[in-house]
């Protein structure tokens, strides 16, 4: 079984649309890999479950998200060392945050460029991100 953690700042929007994204893709195509995710500042914002437009945007995929309603996690609840991928959201907000948490220096991150809102809204974010997850689930495909 393959592992892959998806990571973003509060573990409410691109981090779980990737993973429920991945997770249907996967169960789909016949893969043996599933997804998890976290995020790195968690608890310094008041929303705690998935974000709505990522719930509209899994709804549009015809996606039924497996955590709609589960809070969010700090990466510093995890066990990385489950996983065989670590993929944070965006490289220039995340890799900061990796960089400034002792606990993740000696884990290989790797890094997306899936913007967050309000810089790039959702209906262009979510879309590229699950182009990336897509891509990223037939990777594995022609691995296994």
């Amino acid at each position: 079984m393959h592992n892959i953690l998806f990571v973003c700042t509060a573990n409410i929007f691109r981090s779980r649309f990737a993973e429920e994204v991945f997770n249907f893709l996967a169960i789909k195509e016949k893969i043996p890999a599933r997804a998890f995710s976290a995020g790195l500042k968690v608890g310094e914002y008041h929303i705690r479950t998935t974000y709505r437009p990522a719930l509209e945007q899994l709804d549009k995929l015809n996606i039924k998200p497996k955590r709609p309603k589960e809070l969010s996690l700090h990466i510093n609840e995890v066990q990385l060392t489950m996983y065989d991928q670590l993929i944070c959201m965006d490289e220039a907000e995340h890799k900061p945050m990796v960089q400034s948490n002792s606990r993740l220096k000696e884990f290989n991150f790797e890094y997306w460029d899936i913007i967050d809102e309000p810089k790039v809204q959702s209906d262009v974010s979510l879309p590229l991100c699950y182009k990336k997850v897509k891509e990223l689930v037939a990777d594995l495909k022609n691995k296994t």
